[in-house]
This record gives C-alpha cells, structure tokens and sequence, in this order.
C-alpha cells in the first residue's frame, strides 16, 4: 500500500483472534460493567446484551470487510484518509485517530479501576464484608496497576504472542466453569428451588434507576459496548499479522461472534442464580456485583477462587491493552 514493511510478522490468525478475545476478556469484562446492566433487571440485562451484541457486530463486518481490503495498523484513520473527500482527509483522520487513542488511554484506565475493585472485592469477601476500601485505597492500588502494567509490557513484550494464545484457554475455562460451577454449586448449597425461573431470568423486567424502563434498558447496552468494542485491537496488530487478510478479518468476527453467543449465555447463567431481589445485589457490601453473585451461589471459598481467576485474566486484559 505504498510504505515499507517496518516490523517483524509474528502472529497467527489464532494469536489476532486471542488479541481481541483476551482484551473482551467475556466475564471479567462482565463482572466490570454489570452495574449497568443490572438497574433494568434479569431480562434487561440479558436482552440488551443480546440486542447491543448484534448491533455491534454489524459494525465489525463493515471492519473487517476494510481489513480484508487494506491490512494496516493506522486502520480506522487510515482508511478515513483513503477514502474522504480532498478537503476533510485530514481533520477527518485526526479526528479518528485521536479518539481511538484516547479511547485506548481510557480503556487501561477503566481495565486497571476495575481490577482494583476485584482485588478490594476479595479482600472484603475474606474479611466477612466487614471491610470496605476508601476512595483513597482504590486510588492508590489503581495507580500501582498502571505502572505494573507498564513496566510488564516492557519486560514481557517477546513472551506477549505466548501470552496471548494462553489467554484464550484461561479465558475459555472461565467461561465454562461459570456456566457450569453458578448453577451447580447453588443447588448443591441451596437446592433446586434457590434457581430463578427462565420466566424470571428472560421476562423480569425492573427499574432500579431514575431513567425510565425504555432508557434503563438501552443503558443496559453499556456492558457489551464495553465488553466487545476492542475488536478493532485486531486491526492495530496488522503489521505484525502473516497473511494480514485474512487473519485480521477472521480475527474481528470470531472475537465479536463469540461474545455475542458467549456473553448471552454467561448472562442467562447469572441472571438464574442471582438474588431475586435484585437491589441486593447491586447494592452488595463488597462493593462487586459480580462478587455477590458467586457468593451466593458458591460460598466464600468458591467466591474468593472464582474471582482469583478473574483478577488474572484482568490483568491479562490490561496487559493487551498496554501492549496495542
């Protein structure tokens, strides 16, 4: 496309993909942004999953239909360069490209916030929730993530396509032990009665903000927004990408297709052993719906597990991040 290839071609079509799913990083990713979702209860959690997922995925045909043509890793201004009109290529592609890259600088901002809130979860969860952080500890612990992710993509940066590939076993079996251990682990405590009804899990509709039903609703479209939106990572390791066509492309419609399937199932899942009573779980002592969630179904020890996982495969997610 007119310029010299400048660096070294190391990843495969599985380690593009691996890029993208390990930054959606499906239920950490979840777990970070179910605060949205849950205000319009089970079925406006799982429906505006189900509803944004699609949306967006539309948006990654239309993306990998320019990768496939034009593998670059100025991607998105690249081609707003390519094909705007004589007069607005330039502040056009600016404009694309300084959003994306504040959209990055934001996004190991939110991963690294995040993770400081799952750590503090599991400290509170072994304290009996009779501890909570102050804003101060959260601040603190959210600055030290910043510089170790920094300093680990700079050791780590040879090791990062390894990385990437265990990514998605860790992230796989995260999946599936949640689809599985939620339900099984609060029957096994609680019995067949302490699941909700797929009535409840897909028709029960609540309002626990001051917006109204229909905007609660699509407020709900936060939490895959978040989750899916770094398909695009795909496209920024395109120059390190063999055979760039076809591995890109692939790359952004199996990580944004899986996680609209994975996600919903993920969120039907949590939706049947949650608290009816949703308030409790939004309004959790541990600070962490996602961690009320598997202390419920599974116990302490259960939580404390699950949710060590889950601040493994976030740190991953940041270290991604850091790393387009």
């Amino acid at each position: 496309m007119g310029y010299k290839q400048e660096v070294r071609r190391r990843y495969s079509t599985v380690q593009i993909f691996a890029i993208a799913f390990s930054i959606m990083g499906l239920v950490p990713s979840i777990a970070s942004t179910i605060a949205f979702s849950l205000p319009a209860g089970p079925a406006g959690m799982v429906w505006g999953w189900f509803t944004a997922s699609i949306l967006i995925f539309f948006v990654g045909l239309a993306m990998a239909d320019m990768a496939s043509a034009m593998p670059t890793a100025g991607g998105l201004y690249w081609w707003t360069h390519y094909f705007a009109a004589p007069k607005w290529k330039n502040p056009l592609s600016f404009l694309v490209g300084y959003s994306n890259t504040l959209g990055l600088i934001g996004g190991i901002c939110s991963v690294d916030y995040t993770l400081s809130l799952l750590i503090l979860a599991c400290i509170s969860i072994a304290r009996d929730g009779t501890w909570s952080a102050s804003n101060g500890t959260i601040y603190g612990l959210y600055a030290g993530l910043i510089v170790i992710h920094a300093a680990a993509t700079i050791l780590l940066s040879t090791s990062m396509p390894r990385i990437q590939t265990a990514c998605i076993w860790i992230n796989a079996a995260l999946i599936i032990a949640t689809v599985v251990a939620l339900p099984v682990g609060k029957v096994a405590r609680l019995g067949r009665d302490s699941l909700n009804s797929g009535s409840y899990v897909f028709t029960h509709v609540e309002n626990l903000s001051n917006w109204p039903t229909g905007w609660t609703f699509v407020l709900a479209f936060m939490s895959p927004i978040w989750s899916i939106g770094f398909f695009d990572s795909c496209v920024h390791m395109s120059e390190e990408a063999v055979d760039a066509a076809r591995a890109v492309p692939r790359g952004i419609l199996f990580s944004a297709g899986s996680a609209c399937v994975l996600g919903f199932l993920v969120l039907s899942v949590l939706a049947a052993v949650m608290d009816p009573v949703v308030g409790n779980t939004l309004g959790t002592v541990f600070g962490q719906p996602m961690a009320q969630i598997y202390y419920d179904a599974l116990g302490k020890s259960g939580a404390l597990g699950f949710m060590a996982v889950l601040i493994l495969i976030q740190f991953l997610i940041g270290l991604s991040l850091v790393r387009l």
